[in-house]
């Protein structure tokens, strides 16, 4: 038997701390996908990225399963995490290589230059400065 997709579901969660929880519950319960399971699923695939946001899109199935399809952690919260290493609100241009390493796996297809203007429109917004 063919699995059927019936539909992919985008989240935006903070690494390792999924809890079932109402939130997820009403987002996943009309579709029979066990929350628990679910929410330790992703917590041990996330616990590399501890206290930063991951989006995940969940394909849903006819079947009831599920897959998980991981993204890299979001732009604000790597930036976040780097202004808070150092207590200034300046990302250097370390950091901002680090952050672009990171983002390249989600945007092949862009140039390095255009992955750092966004980077740079991010951290603009967040009122962080940053080194050329």
């Amino acid at each position: 038997m063919i699995k059927k997709l019936i539909s992919t579901i985008i989240l935006h969660l903070k690494a390792a701390q999924a809890q079932p929880n109402s939130f997820l519950g009403s987002i996943l319960g009309p579709y029979g996908i066990n929350i628990i399971n679910f929410c330790k699923e992703y917590n041990s695939i996330t616990s590399s990225f501890q206290d930063l946001i991951v989006p995940v899109n969940i394909l849903i199935y006819s079947d009831k399963t599920y897959v998980l399809k991981l993204k890299t952690p979001t732009t604000y919260s790597l930036i976040n995490k780097y202004i808070n290493e150092n207590s200034k609100r300046n990302l250097t241009k370390e950091q901002i290589n680090k952050i672009i390493k990171i983002k390249i796996k989600d945007f092949p297809l862009l140039n390095i230059s255009n992955i750092k203007k966004n980077i740079y429109q991010i951290a603009r917004s967040l009122r962080v400065t940053y080194e050329f």
